[in-house]
């Protein structure tokens, strides 16, 4: 067994890349970024044995300054999306049992080369159209349900698409032309519009600080995807911007990333009409899968309810949860604020993972 932490420069991470199915998630530049923005360290965890190799994007983070912990003590994290562990076999065709002892092989590795590099737990987001084995993470960590993706799959006539899509959204979309709305793709001029109604629909959901990004974020996503990246504008008669979507296509596979609508024409619903239009690209590009994903967490709120109107397919969204240290983690829960049973299971239903990074609880008013 081979295993390495590497650094986003390293020629292996993108070598392993181009040999299996991947998203934009897993590549080196995105996760500089994301770590970037977290404040930490991009590394992949990368593995190969008996035909097999692995490959997980994490982000190296250090803990919380007021638990006081050693300063060689880290935690990992996945980057923003869905940056699931890759594996790939050497040869086409093994048997499911072989992906499964490989996988189970590879997260033991992992934790034993964790655990020496002071990294005490890990949480990892686990991508909805790339699936693995579940069994080996059951026996390493816990697996956590979060809810249901939407995706379309656009090797289905544009016929077919249409059926799949809910007939009101098909109707508000040809009204919308109809009064002269029209889409624009990768109109870049307009990115300060994009960030304009995206800022306004993340005011409007109260959303948390983790879904809000400065302007330089932007145009280092654009720098470090080039043209895996792309812009999706629904032009209002006027010619202002009425909805806007970063979408990225990365080995067939076309992702709704970030969107965002402007309050003046929220009312009309001129999304509908960004992603029919960006369906139908997708398509003529050659793309395979639209992703649109789910709710806000997954939750089965209205965001999910308007994404289901456009595919009756769905993907299910989890998220793993690995103890690499149980003597460090169980130290840093005693320290964490509203401190809790260090054994508590963090799969149950509302737990924080780290337990050791949960938010303290509000001052109760006297």
């Amino acid at each position: 067994m081979r295993a390495e932490l590497l650094a986003p420069d390293d020629p292996r991470w993108m070598a392993f890349l181009a040999g299996t199915p991947h998203d934009f998630y897993h590549l080196p530049e995105y996760v500089k970024l994301c770590a970037r923005q977290d404040g930490g360290e991009p590394v992949a965890f990368w593995a190969e044995a008996d035909g097999f190799a692995c490959l997980a994007p994490l982000v190296l983070r250090p803990l919380p300054a007021g638990l006081e912990a050693d300063p060689g003590w880290r935690d990992a994290g996945a980057p923003y999306g869905y940056p699931s562990p890759l594996l790939r076999p050497a040869a086409p065709g093994p048997v499911p049992a072989a992906s499964e002892a490989a996988l189970a092989a590879f997260l033991g590795a992992f934790r034993e080369l964790g655990t020496a590099r002071g990294i005490v737990s890990a949480f990892l987001r686990l991508h909805p159209l790339l699936p693995l084995p579940e069994a080996p993470f059951r026996a390493f960590g816990t697996l956590v349900a979060h809810g249901s993706t939407v995706y379309l799959d656009l090797d289905r006539s544009p016929a077919e698409l249409d059926r799949q899509t809910r007939v009101n959204h098909l109707a508000d979309a040809r009204k919308l032309e109809r009064l002269g709305f029209r889409v624009l793709v990768d109109a870049w001029e307009r990115l300060d519009d994009f960030i304009r109604v995206y800022d306004e629909t993340m005011r409007l959901r109260a959303a948390d600080p983790g879904y809000r990004f400065d302007r330089d974020y932007y145009l280092e996503l654009r720098r470090c995807l080039g043209d895996r990246l792309h812009l999706g504008l629904v032009q209002a008669p006027d010619g202002a911007v009425a909805a806007a979507g970063l979408f990225t296509r990365v080995d067939g596979l076309v992702q709704f990333h970030l969107s965002g609508t402007g309050d003046a024409h929220r009312r009309a619903g001129p999304a509908k009409l960004m992603l029919i239009h960006m369906r139908d690209w997708a398509q003529a590009a050659g793309a395979h899968r639209l992703h649109l994903g789910g709710g806000v967490g997954c939750r089965e709120d209205s965001l999910a309810f308007f994404k289901q109107g456009f595919s009756k397919l769905r993907a299910r969204f989890q998220t793993f949860r690995m103890v690499l240290d149980p003597d460090r983690y169980g130290h840093l829960a005693r320290l964490a604020p509203g401190a809790r049973p260090a054994n508590a299971d963090p799969g149950e239903p509302g737990a924080f993972f780290p337990v050791y990074r949960r938010p303290a609880p509000p001052m109760e008013r006297s």
